[in-house]
């Protein structure tokens, strides 16, 4: 999916679809306002390394935890990838197995994390 070219490159003044889709983004503001000030907190028994954005894709997440996992590895450090395995059908908590779960299943990227390291796709992370 690639993001409208006026995301990235506004121009001087906005266009007519950027200001009909202003509002929206005031809507989805305050949603993700009111969620996080309504959501429990929760904290990790082991360290966390967390890698993402708000972009939806293509910008280099799944190369940047490989290359992490790779160079703590190196250095003997054990790690489990914890992934949402957007694309698959898993609600998890669910250890993915790169020898019987497929893209359908667990999404792409979880079993090319799984190649390295155990993986673990769950829509709620904390589970």
């Amino acid at each position: 999916m690639r993001a409208p070219a006026f995301w990235s490159n506004p121009p001087e003044a906005p266009g007519v679809l950027a200001r009909l889709l202003s509002p929206f983004g005031c809507l989805y503001a305050l949603a993700t306002a009111r969620r996080i000030a309504n959501a429990t907190p929760w904290r990790a028994p082991v360290p966390v390394i967390c890698i993402g954005n708000i972009t939806a894709g293509g910008t280099g997440k799944t190369p940047t935890a490989l290359a992490i996992a790779e160079r703590l590895i190196a250095r003997g450090i054990a790690l489990h990838f914890v992934t949402r395995g957007h694309g698959g059908r898993e609600e998890g908590p669910h250890r993915v197995d790169i020898h019987r779960d497929d893209a359908g299943r667990v999404g792409d990227e979880p079993l090319l994390l799984a190649a390295i390291a155990p993986t673990w796709v769950a829509k709620d992370r904390a589970a």
